[in-house]
């Protein structure tokens, strides 16, 4: 746990490799929550499991941290809809949300969308510089910086 948590403070990206079943959410988990102060707006989870589309990682990493576009209805909502096409991109409406902030982002079981995974965390981390991502896979996300 004390080798993740200073991988943690040398790198903004650290995967933790394993077999399945081996215990990498649990231990990423644990790590997060010891560490947690270290990232004043949140740790957050996002659980890749589901995900069977690549396509949808970004959208599903949105919906974990509760960013998804809310709808709007009434005066003025198309317009606002019509001004800003890329606000309905998930990829974007992510990283305008992770940009500002210093947080820490749990990908858990990135090994069957590990292209996606490793494009996603490639994208933010070159665009959001306070963001720190903990990954968990069966094999190593291959981004530059990735800690492994």
């Amino acid at each position: 746990m004390a080798a993740l948590r200073e991988d943690l403070g040398r790198s903004r990206l650290v995967t933790l490799l394993g077999p399945g079943g081996a215990g990498k959410t649990r231990l990423s988990q644990e790590a997060a929550e010891a560490a947690a102060d270290t990232w004043p707006d949140g740790v957050w989870l996002a659980e890749l499991a589901p995900v069977d589309d690549p396509d949808t990682v970004p959208e599903a990493v949105l919906t974990a941290l509760g960013a998804r576009e809310t709808v709007l209805r009434g005066a003025g909502a198309e317009e606002l809809r019509a001004a800003d096409r890329t606000a309905t991109v998930p990829l974007v409406r992510l990283t305008e949300h992770c940009a500002p902030r210093r947080m820490l982002l749990l990908l858990d079981n990135c090994e069957h969308v590990i292209g996606a995974a490793a494009a996603l965390a490639d994208h933010l981390l070159a665009r959001c510089p306070r963001l720190t991502i903990l990954a968990t896979s069966r094999e190593p996300l291959g981004v530059p910086g990735e800690a492994v």
